[in-house]
Parts: structure tokens; C-alpha cells; sequence
């Protein structure tokens, strides 16, 4: 199914009862509202799932997350408190750092004097209408956005430290591999012609939400060749010889420092 927001729901959250709650969320640089299939759209903090708006439900792994029916009722009282469940949560995570980049990274790209305006986090192909056989895993990127000066679409791939660029069934080769086999393999057409439609219903969705300004969905071609962009967070200078090394020009690389910032450049 493609992602794209219900359009009752869209409704309540544009001039309905979900208003205030889009209110709060569009006042908070720490939230993000993001289009997901089955007509649903989730709020995100420290990419926790912080809210499924449609169904009103929250993860309860959580711990003691508040009644989601707050969120209608009184939204800067609900996120106060599931900020917190999630603060907790992610205390005990070790490998939550990333994620934490991708959402600063998406937060930081939203200008119309970005280069990027990144659209979606944890962008999966759509795979329903190939046999489950037949299905490529994988199907996963950290970011989807779109050039603003060509109109070009980008799937990025975030790596931080060397540990997760060059290690386990997640490094930079098996990244790579995925990309090449969506966008060449037997399946490509149809991974391109269902790409297309998540980032133009996405569009159409954050703009009429107000999420998205100073962008025109006919600035947008159709899909022939999406670009992949290596991202790396890094720790220490020194590392990125190591990670330019290894690339060797086969894909566009942009290095990110909390030092620096995360525009994307």
C-alpha cells in the first residue's frame, strides 16, 4: 500500500478535532509527523514512535506512556510526558546514536535554502504486489528527500563511526547492494513506480498540512533515476580517509560533525 495520509484524517488534523495537536506539533522542533501506509501518519521523538495519530495508540515498550486520548485533549501535556517514557528508554539502548542523527538531520533540511528537503526517515519499498518469495529484504533507507534544484529524489544511507560503516549484515557494502538491486533488478520498475507515488502523495500531504513550504510538487520529474547519498557522522577527522577510501568515488559521500552541524550540503 502506498503512503499516504486518509483523507478523513487529514481533515481532522487540518480543520477537526486533531488541529491543536497539529498546532503543537508544528511548534515543536523535536517532533516530526511522518506519512505512513494503511492511511496513517505517526509523531516521532528521538525517532520513537511517540504516536500513531490515526488509531490514538502509543507502543507501551515504552513504559509508563500517558492515555492518548491527551494528545486531542491536551497536546503539550501528553508529548510532555511521552518524552519522558521515551528519554528513559532510550537510556537503556546503546545503539540508539543513529537514530538520533537521522532525526536531527531530517529536522535541520527543511529550508528553502537547503539543498535537501528531506521527507521521509526509515523510507521502506512498498513490496505487496510481488510474490512473498520473490521479495527483496532490505528494503529499507534512513532518509528520503528530494534535491530542491533538480527535483531529483534521494535515498540516503546514514553510517556513524566505522564500526557500522565496515561491520555486521548492516555496513555500507550491504547498503549499496540493496540500492543496486531496487533500482536494477528484476523488480526496479516497479520499486521506481512506487517510490514515485510515496514521495508525491508525502508531498501532497506535509504541503496541505503545512509541514512543507516553498515547495511545488511540479518541481518534481518523474522517476527515472533516484540518487543515493552515503552519509557519515563522524567522531574523529581521521576517519574519513578511511571512509573516502573505501567508497572510491562509486557514490556521492557527505560527511556530518555535531561539531559542523547537519545541514547537508
Amino acid at each position: 500500500m502506498p503512503r499516504q495520509i486518509n483523507p478523513t484524517l487529514r481533515d481532522q488534523l487540518i480543520r477537526g478535532n486533531l488541529l491543536p495537536l497539529l498546532t503543537h506539533i508544528k511548534s515543536d522542533p523535536e517532533l516530526r509527523l511522518e506519512v505512513r501506509t494503511g492511511g496513517e501518519a505517526f509523531v516521532y521523538y528521538r525517532k520513537g514512535k511517540a504516536l500513531e495519530i490515526g488509531s490514538l495508540k502509543v507502543d507501551r515498550k515504552y513504559g509508563n506512556v500517558p492515555p492518548c486520548e491527551l494528545a486531542v485533549t491536551n497536546p503539550s501535556q501528553y508529548f510532555d510526558q511521552i518524552k519522558l517514557s521515551i528519554d528513559s528508554w532510550v537510556k537503556k539502548k546503546r545503539d540508539r546514536a543513529e537514530f538520533d542523527s537521522q532525526q536531527k538531520i531530517a529536522a535541520s533540511n527543511q529550508s528553502v535554502d537547503d539543498k535537501y528537503l528531506i521527507i521521509d526517515m526509515e523510507y521502506q519499498f512498498e513490496q505487496h504486489q510481488i510474490d512473498v518469495e520473490a521479495r527483496e529484504s532490505g528494503a529499507g533507507f534512513d532518509l528520503l528527500g528530494v534535491d530542491r534544484k533538480s527535483g531529483r529524489v534521494v535515498l540516503f544511507e546514514l553510517k556513524r563511526g566505522l564500526n557500522a560503516w565496515r561491520n555486521g549484515t548492516s555496513n555500507i557494502e550491504k547498503h549499496i547492494s540493496d540500492y543496486e538491486t531496487f533500482m536494477q533488478g528484476n523488480n526496479s520498475r516497479l520499486f521506481r513506480e512506487n517510490l514515485n507515488t510515496d514521495v508525491r502523495n508525502i508531498l501532497e500531504d506535509k504541503i496541505a498540512l503545512g509541514l512543507i513550504d516553498n515547495y511545488e510538487i511540479a518541481d518534481l520529474p518523474e522517476i527515472i533515476d533516484p540518487e543515493f547519498v552515503v552519509l557519515y557522522h563522524h567522531k574523529e577527522y581521521s576517519e574519513r580517509r578511511v571512509v573516502l577510501k573505501d567508497l572510491n568515488d562509486r557514490y556521492k559521500l557527505i560527511f556530518i560533525s555535531p561539531k559542523e552541524g547537519y545541514k547537508l550540503k
